[in-house]
């Protein structure tokens, strides 16, 4: 039989007179005393040291009714071999797991802290937008509930478009009222960092994060934003208006599969077939998401003009400007200017990255099966078993990219 009692122990008189309470566990004739937070004064306790307060009483049977809740459930038959210490480790970790708490935001920092820059700003707008809806930037993560939820999405509905500013790398408030899908972003963006909490503190014999309440709320697809695709006849006027710092970087990529400019900026001097592992996805694909592109010859003046600048890289001509970051600025500023200057419709959405969505929109027109496209583009989809067992065949993969190249004129 394990038993209970609050006591205080003569020798543990403070210099303020008073004695920290604890409770008395006893089984098997041992005993083991566990500290509490409560403190009796020498008026609370009897000559004896008998505790006679009833509110400190009071307040110590409240603890020993979880500490019997802890061991309610067990079977004589498990704690036969049990020992008293055995009992005490028992309702710790019982009292922890449902007392546990976590603050999502300290979790999400200490989660993040391992991505790479681009990962961490995509979760940092959600985050910071949660922090504008709670007005704190902490939670417990079991406060999280779906009306709470609820609540953030008309708030975040209401609220206008935050832009990321890669000079300063701060978000600035653009005044301009949203486009739908923010709120489904931040929404898949949260479930993600929630989910990993699950992951990382749940296990089969102790679940600290027990609801899930992302699930109950409904997850529309978000609406395209940012880069639009260019038409087939818009990139023509691309090809056809001449040579020109951002127009090439962005031919260059389109013509190499959608390769990004981080890739691009990173890469060593090539060959005639550029292998890489794709910055983005390597840390999440099986195979390391690493590339094998053939360069194609329509793009060899192209790359003869980015060849001025400092030595050791394969597009020199993009380190004129110290970080990744302030290349893409170069060339989205550019892109948009000549996107102006002929008329095209949605300039706002037209930037480097158009020409990966340009690539991909057009692959899939010539009829190159989705699952290749896929491929081309390096994702992390819905083919991680087949990554891990079948070799890509980056030949199929250069034959889809010629199919592309050779359905426009090139100088």
């Amino acid at each position: 039989m394990i038993t209970f009692k609050p006591i205080v122990i003569p020798g543990n008189r403070r210099k303020d007179g008073t004695y920290p309470v604890k409770i008395r566990v006893t089984f098997r004739g041992k005993t083991r005393r566990l500290a509490t937070t409560l403190v009796a004064r020498q008026t609370d306790l009897s000559r004896s040291l008998h505790i006679k307060s009833p509110d400190i009483l009071n307040r110590a049977n409240e603890l020993i009714k979880e500490m019997r809740a802890a061991v309610s459930d067990l079977s004589p038959f498990v704690i036969e071999g049990w020992d008293v210490d055995r009992v005490v480790a028992h309702i710790h970790t019982k009292l922890r797991e449902e007392n546990f708490a976590l603050d999502f935001f300290a979790w999400s920092d200490s989660y993040l802290s391992r991505k790479s820059p681009s990962t961490r700003r995509a979760y940092d707008m959600a985050l910071r937008a949660f922090e504008r809806f709670l007005g704190r930037r902490t939670i417990d993560i079991n406060d999280i509930t779906k009306a709470l939820l609820l609540d953030f999405v008309e708030k975040n509905d209401s609220e206008t478009k935050m832009q990321y500013n890669p000079r300063t790398g701060e978000w600035i408030d653009t005044g301009k009222p949203r486009k739908g899908g923010a709120s489904s972003r931040h929404l898949a963006k949260l479930a993600h960092l929630f989910n990993a909490a699950k992951q990382r503190y749940n296990d089969d014999d102790k679940i600290l994060i027990p609801r899930s309440p992302f699930d109950a709320i409904p997850k529309p697809v978000p609406p395209s934003e940012g880069a639009r695709a260019l038409t087939a006849e818009e990139l023509q006027m691309v090809i056809d208006s001449g040579p020109d710092f951002a127009r090439d970087i962005f031919l260059l990529s389109f013509a190499t599969m959608g390769a990004n400019l981080a890739d691009m900026y990173a890469a060593k001097p090539q060959l005639s077939r550029w292998v890489y592992n794709r910055r983005k996805t390597e840390h999440r694909r099986q195979d390391g998401a690493i590339m094998k592109v053939d360069i194609p010859g329509e793009v060899s003046g192209i790359i003869g003009r980015l060849q001025a600048g400092p030595a050791g890289w394969w597009l020199p001509a993009l380190h004129r400007y110290s970080t990744c970051n302030g290349c893409t600025a170069r060339v989205n500023a550019g892109l948009k200017e000549w996107a102006t200057e002929n008329h095209l419709p949605d300039t706002e959405h037209i930037s480097f990255y158009s020409a990966r969505k340009t690539w991909a929109t057009i692959a899939r027109k010539l009829g190159v099966e989705k699952a290749l496209v896929d491929e081309c583009l390096c994702h992390v989809g819905d083919y991680r078993m087949t990554d891990i067992y079948a070799e890509r065949d980056f030949d199929l993969m250069n034959a889809a990219n010629r199919k592309v190249i050779e359905s426009f004129r090139w100088p």
